[in-house]
């Protein structure tokens, strides 16, 4: 399928998201097979009015370790129904999105939608959005944009 658009340009920091079941046992056996670490853990609850594209509310654990120039990202589902929660209860743990920092996320989305690739789950809190997009044109890769303002 030929874009009538121009295609965005990815910028290089990334990182990889996996949906865990079990967020504090994944890090330790990363941890302990492979030395990745230290681990920034996170809780990021979503109330339904800032839930833009999807289900609200929800919540879940984020932990971030650096591999490289790549960041692991892992997620755990503490509750409601999100993206992750379905992939976790279709296709078990594992790699679930790429995700890309971008300075304007409404740019990029919007360009996306261009082009017919759409928003399958948005939401905001102070400083911080993202966007997963659809994999269904995409071979089946999840993208997650983030756009975080600086603080």
């Amino acid at each position: 399928m030929e874009s009538r658009v121009d295609p965005i340009a990815l910028p290089q920091q990334l990182h990889i998201g996996v949906v865990v079941k079990d967020m504090d046992r994944t890090i330790q056996r990363l941890s302990s097979a492979f030395g990745i670490g230290p681990w920034d853990i996170k809780e990021r609850r979503y109330p339904e009015e800032q839930v833009v594209v999807g289900k609200g509310p929800f919540s879940y654990r984020v932990a971030f370790a650096a591999l490289g120039s790549i960041e692991l990202e892992l997620i755990e589902v503490l509750e409601g129904s999100t993206i992750h929660a379905d992939f976790l209860n279709t296709r078990g743990e594992g790699i679930h999105h790429i995700g890309f920092r971008v300075p304007d996320m409404q740019k990029t989305v919007t360009a996306l939608e261009q082009q017919g690739i759409g928003a399958l789950q948005s939401a905001f809190r102070e400083g911080a959005r993202y966007s997963y997009m659809d994999p269904t044109e995409l071979g089946g890769i999840m993208f997650e944009f983030v756009e975080r303002k600086a603080s």
